[in-house]
């Protein structure tokens, strides 16, 4: 079973229980309670008076059962508990295609789609090498402002400077939000492309490579270290990253290089979308290296 089926079992089963500790709750309010009993009888008769047509007292029935329900201390969500997702309703599917809270779920679910440490954005701010103070104040505003403001967030800078500690600290900071978060290496973007490109019959494709276009927030660390493969780099590279640029999904993005660099090792098609004024913050990262 893939994630995504996983997802949907898990919010459907919750669901499930949700109702049935209502009922029980309800079941044994009725029994402790004969004044409680009394007037659901009362409310049942009525309503079954009225759906033959027949002369009823039913909002007076009603009336009563509300008094009573609220003179036993019992509220509507404990009997009734509202679904935890209004699109879908707890089902996991909406329009036959698997709802937003199943897909956040299936993503965060999988351990393999956080490769970089997660780090506590405070905690990494106050470790922060000289020169990042700006970057991360950008940051803090790129993460108070979702889903609005400019989705991209791409840091340029020579190594060591903190570019992937606040990387992780931002994608952090997104899922303590309750959004879903991929974060990956330049590297591992690399890999997952190529089992993608080369297994032609996978039944769990959605679990390699769709968390990567469908995360609320997807960061690939140190871009320009992957190694370029013919028909898998450039290609899946400029697929995700057009896809999340064309549905304005928010992406960081960390690298060593410079952007005529980026220009020259990834075309003008992917560093246009990268670099687009009007979606992305970029910034370049002067500090010295921390770690020497």
């Amino acid at each position: 079973m893939n994630a995504y089926r996983r997802a949907v079992r898990d919010i459907t089963d919750m669901r499930r229980a949700e109702l049935d500790a209502g009922l029980e709750l309800w079941r044994n309010a009725l029994a402790g309670n004969a004044a409680l009993r009394d007037a659901f009888a009362e409310y049942q008769a009525q309503a079954v008076k009225k759906a033959k047509g027949e002369n009823n007292a039913l909002d007076a029935a009603r009336s009563k059962l509300k008094a009573e329900f609220e003179r036993a201390g019992l509220k509507r969500e404990q009997i009734e508990p509202p679904p935890r997702c209004k699109l879908c309703g707890d089902t996991g599917v909406v329009d036959g295609k698997y709802c937003a809270c199943a897909v956040r779920r299936a993503i965060n679910s999988d351990r393999e789609n956080l490769t970089l440490p997660l780090v506590d954005f405070d905690d990494a701010q106050k470790t922060a090498p000289k020169g990042m103070p700006a970057v991360y104040k950008a940051a803090r505003e790129y993460i108070r402002s979702y889903p609005n403001g400019k989705p991209f967030f791409i840091i340029a800078g020579s190594s060591g400077t903190g570019k992937t500690m606040l990387a992780a600290a931002i994608a952090c900071a997104f899922l303590k939000n309750g959004r879903s978060a991929v974060t990956v290496s330049a590297f591992e973007f690399v890999r997952r492309a190529k089992d993608y490109h080369t297994q032609f019959a996978i039944d769990d494709y959605r679990d390699l490579f769709s968390p990567m276009l469908e995360a609320d927030i997807l960061c690939i660390d140190d871009l320009g270290t992957e190694t370029m493969l013919k028909n898998v780099t450039l290609e899946y590279l400029y697929t995700v990253v057009n896809e999340r640029w064309l549905r304005k999904k928010h992406t960081v993005v960390t690298t060593n290089l410079s952007p005529d660099a980026l220009i020259r090792r990834y075309g003008e098609a992917i560093f246009s979308r990268l670099c687009d004024k009007s979606i992305a913050n970029s910034y370049m990262i002067t500090a010295s290296n921390k770690r020497i």
